[in-house]
């Protein structure tokens, strides 16, 4: 599926405009493609647009919607999609729903992300799985 970054396209959905940022900067400097929605709402309207993402990067806490709203919500219009939780609460639990949907405390990074690598290997694995 993909045998080289270019073919490994991920969504960052994160109302931090920085955060968000600079994660895409982060990604496509390691030739991984990124786009970048500030809200849930902006991610659905992606995904349901056709565009294909392999992996998508969900802050907890967004203006419109929760994370873990949000993750059930492109989970039932992009059921191939797999997720990365980003977040800044430091007490989150992954739901036993998104558990069953494949989320592990492997796929959980806190915020803020000082080594970027894990990120990108959780990217690299989650696309080519």
């Amino acid at each position: 599926m993909c045998s080289e970054d270019e073919d490994i396209r991920v969504l960052v959905v994160d109302d931090e405009v920085f955060v968000a940022e600079g994660l895409r900067a982060y990604l496509e400097d390691e030739g991984i493609q990124a786009k970048v929605v500030n809200s849930a709402e902006a991610a659905v309207e992606a995904v349901c647009q056709g565009n294909t993402f392999h992996v998508c990067i969900m802050d907890m806490r967004l203006g419109d919607m929760d994370g873990n709203t949000a993750i059930r919500t492109l989970a039932q219009f992009a059921p191939l999609l797999r997720f990365l939780i980003h977040t800044g609460s430091a007490g989150y639990v992954i739901p036993e729903d998104l558990r069953a949907l494949g989320l592990t405390t492997a796929d959980l990074f806190s915020k803020p992300q000082v080594d970027m690598g894990p990120i990108t290997a959780a990217v690299r694995r989650l696309a080519c799985s």
